[in-house]
């Protein structure tokens, strides 16, 4: 799994900065931010959207497209942030490029939620089309 999330954050922003601080990033930061946020949290507010607003409620008040992207966001904005913090918290030297990781890592919870979307909606009452 750490290999994984190796690869994925480092196509994206390459290699850690400063180069003393890639085993702590690759060692540390890139599995636990990748595996809570992109795993954890992202599945969660999708089946959130899709089993508690558009499924539990009975209503189709969340069920367009527009209420689907805010979730998208909310999700965006939490993963960006932990990530922000979780460096914060592990003593990473501050840069840009945990700024960069961030936005990374709020990209890939953006189409890790596309990918659970597309897994999960069918079973939804009001939201079984949404986004499309």
């Amino acid at each position: 799994m750490k290999n994984i999330f190796r690869f994925l954050y480092e196509l994206i922003i390459g290699r850690p900065q400063p180069p003393m601080e890639t085993p702590l990033y690759r060692g540390e930061i890139f599995p636990d931010v990748g595996g809570i946020t992109l795993l954890l949290v992202t599945f969660g507010m999708v089946a959130f959207y899709y089993y508690v607003l558009n499924h539990l409620l009975q209503t189709a008040i969340f069920s367009h497209w527009y209420h689907w992207l805010g979730v998208l966001g909310i999700n965006a904005i939490i993963a960006f942030s932990y990530a922000v913090y979780y460096c914060q918290v592990n003593e990473a030297t501050p840069d840009s490029y945990i700024y960069w990781f961030g936005v990374a890592n709020a990209f890939y919870s953006g189409v890790f939620f596309l990918l659970f979307s597309m897994a999960i909606k069918w079973r939804s009452n009001n939201a079984a089309k949404t986004p499309f």
